[in-house]
């Protein structure tokens, strides 16, 4: 499993640049005619003066002034040289670079008397903008037209930079399927592929995946619906313009499992991929956690070569007993093995093995209401007064639908074990005992524990009973 980004932020990230992006959610995503209809300037200029002068995180939470020259204008007033954009403070709104070049959508306060460009719009630096260029330099006539188009796009969670561009993908075939017409294009020297004067209709779009590569999302644009399984359609309509990029990455996937220093499967380890010879961005990383069976999978990873690394924080706990293992299972990272990934590659049975590992013991039980209900779902915990530097010997789990609880600890340690419950108006269904406990507190949220048992972690238990004070509440069911 690779970390995870949500479809809107990655568009923020694709436009404006991953280490200013982390943050923001827009809701959809304009065609190039839709964001020219909106906007009251568009045009290609390059930035000559920022202010304050900051660059990456400083800057995404700090306002923004950037005097930009005009160098080609699509739309709004002749008599404007220059344009001074007012960027707001918060982390959606685009900032810019000194010196670099931009394709502008800009919108001008007529309260405030500034200028703006959007977040969540088309905003963009010249290398991600031929789409729309090709849109802009065919006016008027494009305005005229209905067209389909989008860019076929690498990218790469790379160590070096982050999620970034790797290089736009030429001469793939595309098929845009409609009710009426299917028509097969090809994307062209910049990845772009454009079709005019479809029928209207809905149209699914199917770019034809090279070798290695998948898609690891796409984008679509434009009057868009969505099935139940989350594929998409675009509307052609007339005299306006739909589409989809799609961003592709490596088709590389490791699998293997972890075992313990007994030979037995682990679950819930986290494993981490770093390269084997160079430093990472921050941004960087590609990780999973063992299912049942100790199984684990990393996936889309770019070429390089890399090492496999079990507990990379290095904090010692009930669920990680151990320091950082390298694989194939070894304490030493010089003694690790490298591994070489290419496009597409899927090394398989990369098996780690635990040499030692620091004794455990199980907690095991069950949650209960006071009428004797199980508590599915809830929260159980073990905290202790440890304060050892570079080891954890809390746990915390979730309950099944039977209220059956398990944690590992790390033997002999000492604390308090408890379950709670969060209860807040919207949760549960009209009870009396829920709406005392809450108009008690004066809000809208309490926190319920059980007693605490004092525990000492000597050997297995299997026999617990935690047990609240309250009556079962059934939750309200969703709509």
């Amino acid at each position: 499993m690779i970390l995870k980004r949500t479809f809107v932020i990655t568009i923020f990230i694709l436009l404006f640049g991953y280490k200013n992006a982390f943050a923001c959610s827009c809701g959809g995503y304009p065609s190039p005619c839709q964001a020219y209809n909106s906007a009251d300037a568009v045009f290609i200029g390059v930035v000559t003066k920022i202010d304050p002068d900051k660059t990456g995180d400083d800057l995404t939470y700090n306002e923004q002034i950037a005097i930009v020259k005009i160098e080609k204008l699509f739309k709004g007033s002749q008599d404007l040289p220059e344009i001074t954009l007012h960027q707001p403070a918060h982390n959606c709104a685009p900032k810019f670079k000194a010196g670099e070049r931009y394709l502008f959508y800009a919108n001008f306060n007529k309260d405030s008397k500034t200028w703006e460009v959007y977040g969540c719009g088309r905003n963009s630096s010249l290398d991600s903008a031929y789409d729309d260029l090709l849109y802009l330099n065919a006016l008027p006539e494009s305005a005229k037209r209905t067209r389909i188009s989008g860019a076929i796009k690498h990218y790469e969670e790379t160590p070096e930079k982050g999620f970034s561009l790797v290089k736009m993908l030429p001469g793939i075939k595309v098929k845009i399927r409609g009710e009426k017409k299917t028509i097969e294009v090809f994307t062209d020297s910049h990845g772009i592929y454009e079709v005019y004067d479809l029928p209207v209709d809905k149209y699914t779009i199917e770019p034809e995946i090279p070798f290695g590569l998948k898609i690891r999302f796409p984008m679509p644009f434009g009057l868009v619906s969505y099935s139940k399984d989350q594929s998409f359609t675009v509307e052609a309509q007339t005299n306006s313009c739909a589409g989809a990029d799609f961003v592709l990455s490596s088709n590389s996937v490791i699998t293997g499992k972890v075992f313990d220093a007994f030979g037995e499967p682990i679950d819930r380890v986290c494993l981490d991929l770093i390269p084997a010879d160079k430093s990472p961005d921050r941004y960087f990383r590609i990780f999973d956690c063992t299912e049942e069976g100790g199984k684990f999978k990393l996936e889309e990873m770019p070429p390089g070569k890399y090492l496999i690394v079990v507990n990379a924080r290095g904090i010692i706990s009930g669920d990680e007993p151990f320091k950082p293992v390298y694989y194939p299972g070894v304490f030493e990272k010089e003694k690790a093995t490298v591994i070489t990934i290419t496009e597409g590659s899927r090394p398989k049975n990369l098996d780690i093995r635990i040499p030692t590992q620091q004794p455990t013991t199980i907690i095991q039980g069950v949650l209960l209401y006071s009428d004797g209900q199980p508590v599915a779902k809830e929260f159980v915990d073990f905290k202790t007064e440890s304060n050892e530097v570079g080891v954890t010997r809390n746990a915390s789990t979730v309950t099944d639908e039977q209220g059956r609880f398990s944690m590992k600890v790390l033997q002999d340690s000492v604390g308090w074990l408890r379950g709670y419950i969060m209860l807040y108006r919207g949760k549960f269904a009209d009870c009396s005992h829920i709406n005392k406990l809450l108009e008690g507190t004066g809000g809208n949220m309490v926190e319920v524990e059980t007693s605490r048992i004092k525990y000492e972690a000597q050997k297995d238990n299997k026999e617990i009973k935690l047990v609240f004070s309250l009556p079962f509440c059934p939750k309200k069911s969703k709509q």
